[in-house]
């Protein structure tokens, strides 16, 4: 096993130099001839005093569960321009898709979820949980909205299946409502497929992705809807 494991991790080198992403250390690849596909997984912004970014949360193992190699697209804290990540991210959704994969999945938490929304249409199903890249102050906040409309007004047409889950008490979304209603209009606009998880009784927080909950509570829809043909 080891052997077999050793043979992937070294194969997989053939086309990922190339690419803005790496594979994860916590999932053995197949390789893009024999996975169902790849998921690509965005962290958020973590803490100074972090070694570095956060493991994936259960929600990514349950969704690699369906025969999805993991990458993760690690960006470095305070070098993560949202335009520049998202270019980089589209480039490397690319690169996966001639590299052999048949599906493209992109999840993020936080700012990765904002960047994540930015490939929609380089992929076949988007997971963006709590996205956030403007911070908490009123000013910032108010910079936030109209970025977010921006973002969903310049995305194009596509036949995506994208989940989008807000949790309460995330005091880095402070018009929940406001948000949804831009997100569901445009959707509609361009042809995706949404799934909206508005304010579910648990986890509560910007950060419950990681708490046992959001898997156990919200898990199998999500992976459901996720592996669902159009």
């Amino acid at each position: 096993m080891l052997r077999l494991i050793v043979c992937l991790l070294l194969a997989l080198p053939a086309f990922a130099a190339d690419l803005p992403f790496v594979v994860s250390p916590n999932f053995t690849p197949t390789g893009p001839t024999t996975a169902q596909g790849a998921l690509v997984w965005l962290h958020g912004t973590y803490a100074a005093d972090a070694p570095g970014p956060p493991d994936e949360p259960d929600i990514v193992a349950r969704l690699a569960g369906q025969g999805l190699d993991v990458w993760r697209f690690n960006r470095a804290r305070g070098q993560d321009p949202l335009g520049g990540s998202g270019e980089a991210l589209a480039r490397g959704l690319a690169g996966l898709r001639s590299s052999g994969y048949r599906r493209i999945v992109v999840a993020g938490h936080s700012r990765g979820a904002w960047i994540a929304l930015t490939g929609i249409e380089h992929a076949d199903a988007v997971v963006a949980i709590s996205p956030a890249a403007f911070g908490t102050r009123p000013e910032r906040q108010a910079e936030g909205m109209r970025a977010w409309r921006a973002l969903w007004e310049s995305t194009r047409p596509s036949r995506a299946r994208v989940v989008l889950v807000q949790l309460a008490d995330d005091p880095y979304d402070p018009y929940p409502d406001e948000r949804l209603s831009i997100a569901r209009a445009h959707a509609d606009r361009v042809g995706l497929t949404l799934l909206s998880l508005l304010h579910p009784a648990q986890p509560r927080g910007h950060i419950g992705v990681y708490e046992p909950e959001f898997d156990e509570t919200l898990g199998d829809g999500i992976a459901a809807f996720v592996a669902a043909e159009r």
